[in-house]
């Protein structure tokens, strides 16, 4: 409660100095949901949430060529007593001759896929966006700017300020957990909670001077198709992570760092006829962990990729002439540093090596996904839309049925529902069947 009030405070100063110098209009949302999960178990339904927020958007021109956007944010949960106040996003635009420029904590969203882009290298999405339904991901603090030529663009970003992805209750669901036999050794086998503990704990890389990341994108079109290509170089979202065992006494602890990376990508989209297609790759990946020193008695084992690896997304969507128009998108998503969901491969244990387990380091294997996506207006009032993603490894997925109604006056409810299915034990099933409305109003 201490942070929500200092974070209040800090706004309404903001916002105190920012009002009377300019006509700002306010817009923004008000929202609430409640959210119940089935327990299996128990075979009955749990209340989990019930949640209320708001974002609020103030906007103004100024003269004589730019734009000044500040928002903020907060929620609070009522059943966990939990809440927030954020910055959302914080910019100044504007342009010089053929340059278009901003300034600030905005959002970076390169790229031509929905959702899914390996050339939006700023983008920071957790597991619950998959859930929610909300792809837009998170703002950073940037700066951005774009030269028009004849027919082409150049655009570079510049982020001085690193801010590493969340980890959210669903990604932490699905981290595997490792059940003990009776004879072996506490503190010996790896513990997935262990490794979000030693996450906190990483130091994260210092704002401006060598630790800037940045960005450039060059972009034209030909035979129709946008073209881009792009370099990034930067820090992984998340801290690489290694595990440390020791033997004799047995123990077992974890260390990260984030690690620099750089890709290269291209990216094109079009339309075929009266399907919109469109195709995204990079490759590139972090510099590798330091040599380990040769200690007898202990292992060093990494839990993140250590070396280069390859992303794609290849996709597409088409309205069929069902009733009022059935928009179908498919895509495959391909992704060579593993899971889309779980960052971090734990060790494979052999308990029956004897009375200590054998422990190896686990298989970080590339990951295949169609995503697909359906929307259909019953009515001008309403609409039925579905989400899926299934991974051809893992022989699982996500399945994410919704309903919306809007009502007048810019009120809209949203009934949706997330399951897992799939063969038994495959990397999905610890999520659970969550039913959650949804009520928003925009004004």
């Amino acid at each position: 409660m201490k942070r929500l009030m200092s974070s209040f405070t800090v706004l309404l100063l903001v916002m105190a100095l920012a009002l009377p110098a300019l006509a700002f209009i306010p817009q923004g949302e008000l929202n609430g949901g409640v959210s119940y999960e089935w327990n299996a178990e128990d075979k009955k339904l749990e209340h989990t949430s019930t949640r209320t927020g708001f974002r609020l958007v103030l906007e103004d021109y100024v003269d004589p060529a730019g734009k000044l956007h500040f928002s903020f944010k907060g929620w609070y949960d009522w059943k966990d007593k939990e809440g927030d106040l954020a910055l959302d996003q914080l910019w100044f635009s504007g342009y010089m001759g053929d340059i278009d420029y901003s300034l600030g904590r905005q959002l970076i969203n390169w790229g031509t896929a929905d959702g899914f882009n390996p050339t939006s290298y700023f983008a920071r999405m957790d597991a619950n966006a998959l859930f929610s339904g909300d792809m837009a991901g998170e703002p950073t603090w940037a700066g951005q700017a774009t030269y028009y030529g004849q027919n082409f663009s150049l655009t570079a970003v510049a982020a001085p300020y690193f801010e590493p992805q969340k980890i959210d209750a669903e990604m932490k669901r699905l981290m595997p957990k490792t059940e003990l036999p009776p004879h072996i050794p506490p503190g010996l086998v790896p513990d997935a909670d262990a490794v979000f503990e030693a996450i906190e704990e990483v130091d994260k890389p210092k704002a401006f001077g060598k630790d800037t990341q940045w960005a450039l994108r060059a972009e034209t079109q030909l035979a129709g198709f946008d073209l881009q290509a792009s370099y990034f170089t930067g820090y992984e979202p998340l801290p690489g992570m290694e595990m440390t065992i020791q033997m004799f006494p047995p123990n077992t602890s974890f260390e990260g760092e984030y690690r620099r990376q750089s890709f290269v990508g291209l990216a094109a989209s079009g339309t075929i006829g009266s399907a919109g297609v469109w195709a995204e790759v990079a490759y590139g990946g972090p510099e590798p962990f330091a040599e380990a020193d040769d200690v007898p008695g202990t292992m060093r084992i990494p839990l993140s990729i250590n070396e280069k690896y390859l992303q794609a997304v290849v996709g597409g969507d088409y309205t069929f002439a069902v009733g009022t128009g059935l928009l179908a998108q498919i895509q495959y998503i391909y992704r060579g540093q593993g899971s889309l969901l779980m960052p971090y491969v734990m060790p494979e244990i052999d308990f029956e090596a004897g009375p200590i387990p054998s422990i190896e380091p686990g298989e970080i294997k590339p990951a295949s996904y169609l995503y697909g996506r359906f929307a259909y207006d019953v009515n001008p009032d309403s609409t039925l839309d579905l989400v899926v993603i299934y991974g051809l490894e893992e022989k699982g997925g996500i399945i994410r049925p919704a309903y919306t109604y809007r009502f007048p006056n810019a009120v809209q409810a949203e009934l949706s529902l997330v399951a897992s299915f799939g063969k038994e034990e495959n990397v999905f099933e610890p999520i659970p069947t969550t039913a959650r409305l949804g009520v928003s109003y925009k004004f």
